[in-house]
């Protein structure tokens, strides 16, 4: 593929040097007498109404160069876009290559540790006994790091900074699908790699969200081209990596009660692939029964309201390590969420509206996003999918990219604590700060529900 790429490049770039010699040697034949003959005849004579300055940009090579475009599949690039894009991927590795010596707490902590077992187990020989409580296929790619690279440390990183890069590649076809501008999807991808909460996450904190979200975005990617079962085979491969994924089931059940795409069907393909993915575990020894109730041993590991996420737990006063009456808040919350996106349901469901690309996008942030705001037991990295869902959200209509910003300020404030043991911000400010970004979107929803109605005016909320 990228062999394939570099050689249309450079074909298109042969044939634009020849043609830029005939157009050259046009406007010479066009702009008349040269030489001692012409030196002294006005500009404007010798070349017709053109302008000095247009005639210059028109005639430098290197803007021709610059504007030529080059076909990939069903995308028309120009030369400077490529360009971009190859400086954008320089310039975000080496943001990261500069953060990957450092070693988190969860480094030292955990994922130190369990290398260090990994490689007594002796790699995929391991799998036959419980080391992490991470998932199954987050452990076959701790023990592939083992036989490639003895730096844990680096090996881990690198892994999740491959999945950035993957991402931004899902971020460019979701938007482009959207909105079938490149340089608005260039710009998302821009986005997504620059990003403080995406290059914090990996390269800094060696963590592993940006591998579920990926799969999401993908997953994303086939539900926006009409794909129920591309979408939900990497909705399933994103849950088969991290329960977290189950986060996006609420806007794709809505999607299906709409006849959007989704088929009721396809929805079984996610705990097909997650069993899938026990199997190597299980065959290398390890007890099936386990391997299936890994999440639900994760829901129970941390009693709080909130781990240091800026929710309503954290303006109730049930944030770690203070734990009130933790039990009873936690399991009223798990209700109100459901009737909240019960809600939410009802009124789209027995709404007839035109779904537009950009009313989905603002959906599936709003509902994630109340999810995570009105679920207990949220970590402080789970709104690590609400920043990549706001991207698009912010790259559709450029007046929403402030909503982009705060969202990402938010989740890094939220690091902080984490991080460097620092709150910067108070939780409960944030709390209340989170609130009202979600406020304002849930509003931008609804204004563009009433935009987009079908409904018979007046007959509707």
């Amino acid at each position: 593929m990228v062999q394939s790429t570099i050689s249309r490049f450079l074909r298109g770039c042969r044939t634009f040097y020849a043609q830029a010699r005939k157009r050259k040697f046009a406007a010479d034949a066009a702009c008349g007498p040269r030489g001692e003959q012409g030196k002294n005849l006005p500009f404007s004579i010798r070349c017709g109404s053109l302008s000095r300055e247009g005639n210059q940009m028109q005639e430098r090579i290197i803007d021709r160069f610059m504007f030529h475009k080059i076909k990939i599949r069903r995308i028309t690039f120009r030369a400077v876009d490529l360009l971009f894009i190859l400086a954008l991927f320089f310039f975000s590795f080496m943001i990261r290559w500069k953060l990957m010596p450092i070693e988190s707490a969860d480094y030292w902590g955990f994922l130190e540790e369990w290398m260090a077992q990994i490689r007594e187990g002796g790699g995929f020989r391991s799998l036959d006994h419980q080391i992490s409580n991470y998932s199954s296929p987050y452990m076959y790619l701790m023990c592939m790091i083992s036989y490639i690279t003895d730096n844990d440390l680096y090996g881990l990183k690198f892994l999740s900074i491959t999945f950035d890069y993957l991402a931004s590649f899902a971020m460019f076809l979701i938007i482009f699908q959207l909105s079938g501008s490149v340089r608005k999807a260039i710009t998302g991808m821009a986005f997504l790699l620059l990003s403080p909460t995406v290059i914090l996450d990996s390269a800094y904190w060696c963590q592993c969200d940006i591998i579920y979200t990926t799969f999401i975005l993908y997953g994303l990617y086939g539900f926006f081209k009409g794909d129920s079962q591309t979408c939900f085979i990497f909705v399933g491969i994103s849950f088969a990596f991290k329960l977290q994924a189950v986060f996006i089931l609420p806007f794709l059940l809505i999607m299906w009660l709409k006849k959007k795409t989704v088929q009721l069907g396809d929805f079984f393909i996610i705990p097909l692939l997650y069993v899938v993915s026990l199997l190597p575990a299980w065959m290398a020894g390890r007890d099936l029964k386990e391997l299936l109730l890994i999440y639900f041993d994760q829901t129970g590991t941390y009693p709080w309201g909130t781990l240091e996420y800026p929710n309503i737990y954290a303006l109730l006063g049930e944030a770690m390590p203070d734990m009130h009456h933790a039990a009873e808040v936690s399991g009223a919350g798990t209700f109100m969420t459901i009737i909240l996106l019960g809600c939410i349901a009802y009124y789209l469901y027995t709404e007839d509206v035109n779904l537009t690309e950009e009313l989905l996008i603002t959906l599936a942030l709003f509902t994630v996003a109340l999810i995570v705001y009105s679920l207990p037991h949220m970590h402080d990295r789970y709104g690590f999918l609400i920043d990549l869902l706001a991207v698009p959200y912010g790259i559709l209509r450029v007046k929403r990219l402030p909503v982009t910003c705060g969202f990402m300020l938010i989740s890094v404030l939220t690091f902080m604590p984490y991080l460097i043991a620092v709150h910067i911000v108070p939780l409960q400010y944030l709390s209340v700060a989170l609130l009202g970004l979600i406020l304002f979107v849930g509003y931008d929803l609804y204004r563009q529900i009433r935009e987009h109605s079908l409904t018979v005016p007046g007959s509707s909320l």
